[in-house]
């Protein structure tokens, strides 16, 4: 991707994300998650070759979103924030999820421009895309405590010559307010 395109991509996704931050009310959902990644791996055509993880370990995220639609299925941009503490990384990302009774469907892509922060700081736009699938269950009689499993995929053909996609698949704890 040419330095003019990451230059108009930035200034899209700012303009974005200046627009929502201005219309931010109700339809705002907050997600404070606690992952476990359990698997890694690539997929190629004779199959799954990752491994699973050696030692478990928890990788908090934080997301807003802004949503339009309904209760059972909406839609919107937000941002997200990953950290291990020692580095971080926020990047725009964009959901669709679906309620269906206790159950929550979310599937989003995010990427594209990346702030990393804590032992290495840069901002940068790069051609690398997450999308994310998940499937959690709803506890409690609030229902802001859920848990679930996902699987990410990595996109990143400017950055990793994958043969195939890389993914990761987790499991988390999540709760949203």
């Amino acid at each position: 991707m040419d330095a003019k395109k990451k230059r108009l991509s930035l200034v899209a996704i700012l303009i974005l994300f200046l627009v929502i931050a201005g219309q931010a009310n109700a339809d705002s959902q907050w997600d404070i998650t606690l992952s476990v990644p359990y698997y890694a791996g690539l997929r190629s055509s004779t199959g799954d070759v990752g491994e699973f993880a050696e030692f478990l370990f928890l990788v908090p995220d934080v997301q807003w979103h802004y949503y339009w639609g309904s209760e059972k299925i909406h839609f919107g941009p937000g941002i997200r924030l990953w950290t291990l503490v020692l580095q971080s990384a926020i990047y725009p990302v964009f959901s669709v999820e679906s309620n269906l009774g206790n159950f929550v469907l979310n599937a989003s892509v995010g990427g594209g421009l990346f702030g990393f922060f804590g032992l290495y700081n840069q901002f940068a736009a790069e051609w690398l895309f997450l999308p994310d699938f998940s499937v959690a269950y709803r506890l409690g009689k609030r229902k802001i405590f859920s848990l679930g499993t996902g699987a990410m995929i990595i996109i990143a053909p400017d950055a990793v010559q994958f043969e195939s996609l890389g993914f990761v698949g987790t499991v988390f704890a999540r709760w949203t307010l």
